[in-house]
């Protein structure tokens, strides 16, 4: 069995109290209660497409940070 790294982009949100996780590469997401529930079920999620087929469609993806400027502050709600 191979063993490899997967970026997951993981957010909460507040108001509808429930977490998301994102997984790019594969271009796919799931939503809970919990960040360890998300990422259990994204694991799954993602080995069912692997073995589904051996030529799963694969997207790029990276992560970049641009500058911002407002005159309004920028806070997190």
């Amino acid at each position: 069995m191979n063993s490899r790294e997967v970026m997951i982009l993981v957010e909460e949100d507040y108001s509808s109290k429930n977490v998301s996780a994102y997984a790019p590469e594969f271009r796919l997401s799931v939503v809970g209660d919990t960040e360890t529930e998300v990422l259990e079920s994204l694991k799954d999620l993602i080995k069912l497409e692997l073995d589904k087929s051996v030529n799963v469609k694969r997207f790029s993806s990276k992560f970049v940070s641009m500058p911002l400027e407002s005159s309004l502050p920028l806070t997190a709600v």
